[in-house]
């Protein structure tokens, strides 16, 4: 149905009349002579039905395409577990063939080796018989000389005369006697010199005890790491395990750039329980890389290789309609960004409404707290609950995803709050107030006053004009002071720590610093009045993120959208438009 036949439905308790006005706020529809309009009206936002039909219907439409869009990666991620699974047989079929063939190859070789040994015992048998052959030979020579020495000597019987020779026999005699028992003698020793034996080799046996091999699965655990989109330079990893935690194999891995070029990895180590991390940057190209990873001199493991897109640093995109798609407060600018649970960006402007949009800065719907308030700094909670900084009623107020009020902090105490941020193990809240020159601290169950930090001043562990305040991984806070310009950290009770960035124009210093966030690679990144820069965790200038050319002005709000690629959006306050940086 089009939208100019919604508008000719017919009002149920008018009939003749035309369903004309909708009120935003009642969600109801209603002809000129309904009363209820008129009251809405006066007090209700209300347009005219045409719009509310056109409007309703595009989130109709929105709808229609994200649910399209869901059934597409459904049908991706069905066909990407069918291919899988085809893979896997097909690996399988293949570790098959090689285990069949490894047994082949070792039977074949035992059966070379078993039929040597035969050949050897036959050669050792050949020498015994031809030993035995030539002393069966020397015997039989020996047995006829002594069947002719007897022949000769019987021909003497009763020959006194023939005393000599036969004196000459029994010389013969003696010596063949001699050679009998020297032949003998030879004998006896050499059978027992070419007994043939048998040494069984122990080392093949206890190597066939082992097993012909094993069977391991080596595979990059996340899904999410087989497709990495890091920015230049930015560090990453990849975690690899493998399912035989007994014997943990070696890995090699290898980046590739779009160029062809090979980049060795920063490090591979091994965490223990059969898995490993591979730390690895793409410094000198954009575009797409490559990291083979082997399993020592094996094959690729399952997963391999991994696809990196190194994108380039700076900025991406400027969401610059901001006025334009207001309802209420047109001319107040932007003040803050923060995402969403479904991971759009919500955008604040000193009113009641939040601006939604994606991260492609695309407009994909509008959100309202639950009462009247001008929105200053923004933080979610773990939980998906909201705190906002409240300019018009100058308190915190907490509210849950559907932005329907819970609590209310520091009513009557905060004078005009500013950033803050909530310490998730202690439950302490911590905000920036401008004119108080504090950062006041709140128990976030109770409500409760804990405390203070700074006093107005500038010297050391004193605050001026504060306008945000962050937490590192050790708890520390970290304090930016426009009045000041320079960043300090204090301890969690409020005591100084260090002066981690102080004043000046130059890189590496601040000029009214208004913004500050950590990321999870502890990087700390800083708005100040006309410049995004980025520093280690220590405040040791790392670079500028943004270029002069790309119109910050006073950006007074920063969230991370993403930590792989590092990307960030803040509300350019100065130009009233929110940009969006990869860094």
């Amino acid at each position: 149905m089009s939208s100019q036949q919604d508008v000719q439905d017919r009002c149920q308790d008018h009939p003749g009349n035309s369903l004309e006005s909708f009120c935003v706020t009642c969600t109801k529809s209603a002809c000129k002579k309904c009363e209820h309009f008129v009251s809405c009206y006066a007090k209700h936002v209300t347009r005219p039905m045409i719009d509310a039909v056109d409007d309703f219907n595009k989130q109709v439409n929105d709808v229609l395409v994200s649910a399209e869009d869901i059934k597409q990666e459904l049908e991706a991620t069905y066909d990407s577990i069918i291919n899988d699974k085809g893979e896997f047989e097909s690996h399988v079929k293949y570790i098959k063939n090689v285990i069949e063939s490894h047994t082949e190859a070792i039977i074949e070789t035992v059966r070379e080796e078993s039929n040597k040994l035969l050949l050897d015992l036959e050669n050792v048998c050949k020498q015994k018989n031809e030993a035995i052959g030539n002393q069966v030979k020397e015997l039989e020579f020996q047995q006829s000389q002594v069947q002719h020495l007897k022949k000769s000597v019987t021909r003497f019987i009763n020959k006194p005369d023939n005393t000599n020779t036969l004196d000459n026999y029994k010389s013969n005699i003696t010596d063949i006697k001699q050679g009998i028992k020297e032949m003998s003698s030879r004998y006896v020793s050499y059978m027992k010199k070419v007994k043939p034996n048998f040494i069984i080799n122990a080392g093949l046996q206890d190597a066939i005890a082992k097993g012909l091999g094993k069977i391991t699965s080596i595979d990059v655990i996340d899904e999410e790491d087989e497709y990495i989109t890091v920015t230049m330079g930015q560090p990453f990893i990849v975690k690899v395990a493998s399912l035989d935690k007994r014997d943990p194999c070696k890995l090699a891995a290898t980046l590739t750039a779009p160029s062809g070029k090979h980049v060795a990895t920063d490090a591979i180590e091994y965490m223990g329980d059969a898995k490993f991390r591979i730390k690895a940057r793409c410094d000198d190209e954009e575009g797409d890389w490559k990291m083979e990873i082997n399993a020592g001199s094996g094959p690729a493991v399952k997963g391999s290789p991994v696809n990196i897109k190194v994108e380039p640093i700076g900025l991406i995109k400027t969401i610059d309609n901001i006025a334009a798609l207001k309802l209420h407060d047109k001319d107040e600018y932007v003040t803050d960004v923060e995402l969403d649970t479904d991971g759009c960006m919500l955008v604040s402007s000193y009113s009641k409404e939040l601006l939604k949009f994606n991260q492609s800065g695309e407009h994909v719907g509008d959100k309202q707290v639950s009462e009247n308030a001008k929105i200053n700094r923004m933080h979610r909670l773990d939980d998906g609950c909201v705190l906002y900084s409240d300019t018009l009623k100058k308190s915190v107020v907490m509210c849950n995803n559907k932005f329907e009020k819970i609590s209310q902090f520091g009513k009557e105490i905060l004078k005009s709050p500013k950033g803050l941020t909530v310490n998730n193990e202690t439950r302490v809240l911590y905000v920036a107030d401008i004119e108080a020159h504090s950062v006041f601290n709140f128990n976030i169950d109770d409500g409760n006053l804990l405390g203070k930090i700074g006093s107005k001043g500038s010297e050391k562990g004193q605050l001026y004009i504060p306008q945000d305040v962050t937490l590192t991984r050790e708890g520390n806070l970290m304090i930016t002071e426009s009045g000041n310009n320079r960043i300090q950290m204090f301890d969690a009770n409020g005591t100084y720590l260090d002066t981690l960035v102080g004043p000046g124009e130059e890189d590496g210093k601040v000029v009214g610093p208004l913004c500050i966030v950590m990321d999870t690679d502890e990087n700390i990144i800083v708005s100040s009045a006309h410049k995004l820069q980025l520093f280690d965790k220590n405040g040791v200038f790392v670079k500028r993120i943004d270029d002069k050319d790309d119109g910050i002005k006073f950006p007074c709000g920063i969230t991370i959208i993403s930590n792989r690629p590092r990307r960030l959006a803040i509300a350019n306050l100065g130009e009233n438009n929110v940009k969006i940086f990869n860094y």
